[in-house]
């Protein structure tokens, strides 16, 4: 077949086209996306989106939703995405400490890991004291820049990527969180000095605070961040050495156990 003739649905460009019509049923929420909502969002033939909505549908990345001629996401989505989040099998082995913790100390306790411009939340146990967060629940991403969490993760990069990450977010970081990039470098540099993070102050959740502490494994690579989210009133000197400790605690059995599972894998 020569290259004038060949199947859109075959072209290189297909898996962007895929991701797309993903991220727009996504985005539609509970109700189901439309194939107006993919024409409106894409820039996909009528006949393209019908091709590539079969085929997800009969790969399981989508399913009827009960309103007629709308799509949600499938299942199999939620298979692939528990493996992709569970590297050294740390969402099952964060999710006990982080109970633990949130039970002990009363507070919102979460897993993130580093996922290019953006940290993903893995992991989230909710104590008597819940607040609110950069992201919503598991599988949402927050700018790196914003929150505890991505200060410890950004602390951990190499130079040349951390200065890449800042510049790109530059801009969005102050505009949605009117946060500056010398607050974040500032607050980068005294996680390297003091070895936990705090987060950068903005215009999203002035009531809240927390902290965060980097899983480091023997090598010192960073598998991601362990955070605590509270109440500005909660944070005391003694509750925060008292989340310090514990996190501390927790993270190091947590990597050493990890650890002990990669070693023991065939």
């Amino acid at each position: 077949m020569s290259s004038h003739s060949r199947d859109p649905s075959q072209t290189p460009s297909t898996l962007r086209h895929v991701m797309a019509l993903l991220r727009v049923t996504a985005a539609c929420g509970a109700r189901g996306a439309s194939i107006d909502d993919y024409l409106d969002a894409t820039e996909l033939s009528r006949p393209t989106i019908y091709r590539l909505l079969k085929g997800l549908r009969e790969e399981g990345f989508l399913r009827p939703s009960p309103v007629r001629h709308r799509y949600l996401l499938g299942y199999e989505l939620l298979v692939l995405g528990a493996e992709a989040g569970n590297g050294a099998s740390l969402r099952d082995l964060s999710r006990p400490r982080l109970l633990k913790l949130a039970q002990s100390l009363g507070d919102s306790f979460y897993l993130f890991a580093h996922d290019g411009r953006h940290a993903v939340c893995l992991e989230v146990q909710n104590g008597a004291y819940p607040v609110g967060s950069f992201v919503a629940s598991i599988g949402g991403r927050v700018l790196l820049g914003a929150g505890q969490a991505s200060i410890a993760l950004l602390a951990s990069l190499e130079p040349d990527e951390r200065d890449w990450i800042l510049a790109a977010n530059r801009d969005e970081l102050a505009d949605r969180y009117d946060i500056a990039i010398d607050a974040v470098e500032a607050e980068i540099e005294r996680c390297r000095e003091h070895g936990y993070a705090r987060g950068v102050e903005g215009s999203s959740l002035p009531e809240f605070t927390g902290l965060a502490l980097p899983l480091l494994d023997h090598s010192r690579r960073c598998l991601g961040a362990m955070s605590c989210s509270m109440l500005k009133s909660r944070m005391t000197p003694t509750h925060r050495e008292a989340v310090l400790t514990a996190m501390s605690e927790q993270i190091d059995e947590l990597v050493s156990q990890a650890h002990g599972l990669l070693r023991t894998e065939p």
